[in-house]
């Protein structure tokens, strides 16, 4: 059985990329229906991300998901894939990058009302801890396991 993520490359995102990895910000959240608000412009983007580590897959040479990480708190403040990505890996290989190099215990924020993304770190042993409420309504804490789930 072949992975779907195979082909992916992950690695540091270039400055000259930044502008791609904004476009697929705003689709991505654009698409998801549960955010408020309209795109965000290049200065909101690069001010959100100021001290992110910022890593992007990539597939055959195009930009198809990224992460960036509060690296001192090892907080995953963004974890986007192209909606003509969602469901081949992507985001897996994303939180198994961030979880090699950082290691864990990881954590981030989601959106209580994105159903796909509380669903989709839930299949990945993550747990909620904590909410509040922000600018987009309510939001889960979620917290890494600390030890690979079997199989993984």
């Amino acid at each position: 059985m072949t992975r779907p993520d195979l082909d992916l490359i992950i690695r540091p995102a270039g400055p000259s990329e930044l502008d791609v990895v904004l476009a697929l910000y705003n689709v991505s959240r654009a698409m998801a229906g549960c955010f408020n608000g309209g795109d965000a412009t290049r200065v909101e983007f690069l001010g959100s991300i100021d001290g992110e580590d910022v890593h992007v897959a990539t597939r055959a040479d195009n930009i198809v998901g990224f992460a960036s990480v509060w690296v001192p708190e090892r907080f995953i403040h963004h974890l986007y894939v192209s909606p003509a990505h969602q469901r081949a890996g992507v985001g897996s290989a994303l939180l198994r990058a961030c979880e090699a190099r950082y290691g864990r215990p990881l954590s981030l924020k989601c959106v209580t009302r994105n159903v796909r993304a509380r669903c989709f770190y839930a299949q990945h042993g993550w747990r909620c801890e904590a909410g509040g409420v922000g600018e987009d309504g309510p939001w889960e804490h979620w917290h890494s396991p600390l030890a690979s789930p079997p199989g993984r």
